[in-house]
């Protein structure tokens, strides 16, 4: 994680934890082997009663990190703390199986720095385990101006090895990192780094643990992974997400890998009623988005709007584009049902994952995976299961349409008309989201509510609370979601309902998925509609 990512992430846990740890934490004591036999070949001891957390998709260097259950920061002045962290990461050059420079020479780009190759293998290891180390620390861990204070070229159980120690600071307050690096291989370099006080007896306490850990550091054979059996009804690309997921959890400390039919589920929470309701609920509301959003309907959009794209151009004489290559053999509806759920143990491990401070949940269209956590010690599992419904709502349609973004009205207000939908007797049915209703209802009362003509055409950032109402965020998202609401459940119940307003949703998803342009999709759901009678229906529907 970023520095800033880790301080938006954790602004929330600083609040709360600032009133509850005590002033000095524990310093780490020798824990349990880290083991990777599927994948490089080690094993490592790591610190006792810390949380492993597993790096985000796609992340080149980190192979975990490891954070205190309990008291998660130090003091290193009477005004400034110091989190504490422990990161096993990776420097991996060898080129990957079948790839053009399979058989070329040890090169990779400098972490941080996109703009210059460098060639690793002409350094000594001592050098370069200082640069990797310099340029990942400078670059992932929050802290400013890492340098070497000590340096000593080593062997660990005849691994040859770098020992270091960095100094930086934090906002003027200097703290020490210990690291240990490894070479597996002239082209594949390990570390492990831990963080502490700088004063000279605190550290002691921690340079003591830190060496430890560093020196049971060994290597392993690399076992090939047993992979489960392909299913009959599995797809080609069911059979290749299972097994790289597999492959991931194998590597991740205590988390698991669950299926359903549409879902890949990952989690370390072990209550196991927890994780078949979970299961249970994420296919009963993905039959509810199926019903209102099916796949067969996004695809005659979709070839209608291909079709009036070749109308388009032959009309103006264009030539037809060379046919281009599909990115993907298999359907959306395929990769749909390769959908990937990363399910969290608590908050505290959501914001370590990389959830946003303030957020119960993400969908993560770059990284194909929604996050969420486990609410039963915070607003309860009743607050887990609106957000599970509101962000698997984003996923799904990312799958539907691509990367079709909706105004933050449609898109952000349906997740939350999903979010409200209550779980019986294992079917979902439609309720308004409590959630929402008492913010919308004062913001009304109080004439402090955005004008619909407005709202349907805030950008996302106007939706987030940067706007010329001084409407915030909280607010917007319930008039949002009381705007759905409204449009999808006002025939024959607002007062002075027009039958005109029934076609608005679909028309606006209809032209947005045909065209992609955002204004075009509004100028069409909402032409020839008198929004200020629209407003005063709105209004007393939701007030009821």
């Amino acid at each position: 994680m970023n520095r800033f990512a880790r301080l938006v992430a954790l602004t929330l846990a600083t609040l709360t934890a600032f009133t509850a740890a005590p002033l000095f934490a524990q310093a780490p004591r020798v824990g349990d082997y880290y083991e990777d036999k599927v994948d490089l070949g080690f094993k490592v001891r790591m610190p006792k009663d810390w949380e492993f957390t597993p790096p985000q998709p796609g992340e080149r260097h980190v192979i975990g990190k490891y954070t205190p259950a309990y008291n998660r920061f130090i003091n290193i002045s009477p005004e400034n703390v110091l989190w504490l962290e422990a990161y096993m990461v990776r420097f991996d050059r060898r080129p990957k199986k079948g790839s053009k420079d399979e058989k070329k020479a040890d090169i990779e780009i400098r972490p941080g720095k996109d703009d210059e190759d460098v060639d690793y293998s002409q350094m000594p290891r001592d050098e370069r385990h200082i640069k990797l180390l310099t340029e990942w620390l400078d670059g992932n861990v929050w802290g400013n101006g890492f340098r070497v204070k000590k340096q000593k070229d080593t062997k660990v159980k005849k691994v040859p090895s770098t020992e270091l120690l960095f100094s930086a600071d934090d906002n003027g307050d200097e703290f020490h990192t210990y690291a240990m690096a490894y070479e597996l291989a002239p082209d594949l370099d390990v570390a492990i780094v831990f963080n502490g006080p700088a004063d000279k007896m605190k550290w002691r306490k921690y340079e003591v643990g830190c060496k430890k850990m560093a020196k049971s550091f060994q290597r392993v054979k690399v076992e090939q992974l047993e992979l489960s059996d392909a299913k009959d009804t599995d797809s080609g690309l069911r059979s290749l997400k299972r097994a790289e997921l597999e492959m991931e959890v194998a590597k991740s400390n205590d988390w698991k890998l669950y299926e359903t039919e549409n879902y890949f589920i990952i989690s370390n929470n072990d209550d196991r009623d927890f994780m078949k309701e979970l299961k249970e609920r994420l296919e009963a509301i993905r039959a509810v988005y199926e019903e209102m959003y099916p796949f067969d309907e996004a695809a005659r959009i979709q070839v209608a709007a291909q079709k009036r794209e070749r109308e388009e151009r032959k009309k103006n004489g264009e030539e037809e584009p060379e046919s281009r290559e599909t990115t993907s053999d298999y359907s959306s509806q395929q990769r749909s049902q390769c959908s990937v759920v990363r399910v969290c143990k608590n908050q505290t491990q959501y914001h370590e994952y990389g959830g946003p401070g303030g957020s119960a949940g993400y969908w993560a269209s770059f990284h194909e995976e929604l996050v969420i956590f486990d609410d039963q010690a915070g607003g309860g599992r009743r607050d887990t299961w609106a957000v599970l419904n509101h962000e698997a709502f984003h996923q799904y349609i990312f799958y539907l349409y691509g990367s079709i973004a909706p105004h933050s009205w449609y898109n952000e207000g349906t997740g939350d008309y999903f979010a409200g939908y209550e779980y019986k007797h294992k079917k979902f049915k439609l309720k308004p989201f409590a959630w929402r209703k008492d913010t919308i209802k004062s913001a009304i009362k109080a004439d402090e509510h955005v004008p619909l003509e407005n709202l349907v055409r805030f950008t996302q950032r106007e939706y987030y609370g940067n706007n010329d109402f001084n409407a915030s965020g909280g607010q917007n998202y319930a008039q949002g979601w009381s705007f759905i609401y409204f449009l999808r459940t006002g025939q024959g119940k607002a007062p002075k309902w027009n039958s005109e307003w029934e076609k608005i949703l679909d028309v606006y998803f209809e032209t947005l998925a045909a065209t992609g342009e955002l204004d075009e999709a509004v100028d069409a759901a909402f032409a020839g509609v008198d929004f200020e009678a629209m407003e005063e229906s709105w209004k007393a529907y939701t007030l009821k």
